[in-house]
């Protein structure tokens, strides 16, 4: 179960990280679309004064768990990471090819404040409804996983990454 948990709050990549059981199957396809009512065709958010869009959320998670993407890349989707905690993405990757039919749907992005922003990122995790409200702040010209958010997640799961301390 901590498998599924970690991915939720991760990918809300996190996002992006709460993992939940391990399942069984060959083929790894891609998460299905987030709700497309995320206003998709809304210009995405390069402001601190606007929230992001869903849609720039879902490249994000997607972005997480994507194999083909070097682990070095994926440590500007969270706040303060560096490339010591490009580990745990392979970590997220592997445990998104363990469960395939792991899913989720991101609720609209609000501005919190200025340069900070929340989203309630749902998972179906082994047939239960997981939910978590994510923190996103705007750093260096975008939107990324708060730091203390995916801290705070890692530390529940056990976990821990060079930038968390």
């Amino acid at each position: 179960m901590k498998y599924g948990k970690t991915l939720v709050a991760t990918m809300a990549a996190l996002a992006a990280v709460s993992l939940a059981g391990c399942s069984s199957g060959d083929d790894l396809k891609p998460p299905p679309p987030l709700s497309a009512t995320a206003a998709a065709d809304q210009a995405d958010s390069t402001s601190a004064n606007k929230a992001p869009t869903a849609a720039q959320l879902e490249a994000m998670l997607n972005r997480a768990i994507d194999p083909d993407v070097p682990s070095k890349e994926k440590i500007d989707l969270v706040q303060g990471a560096t490339a010591a905690d490009a580990p745990m993405f392979d970590e997220l990757v592997k445990i998104r090819k363990d469960n395939p039919k792991f899913t989720w749907q991101l609720g609209t992005p609000k501005l919190a404040t200025p340069g900070q922003a929340t989203a309630t990122v749902s998972a179906m995790v082994n047939g239960q409804n997981q939910s978590a409200d994510v923190t996103f702040v705007f750093d260096d010209g975008k939107w990324k996983l708060q730091r203390t958010y995916a801290c705070g997640m890692l530390q529940q799961l056990g976990r821990s990454t060079p930038s968390c301390g």
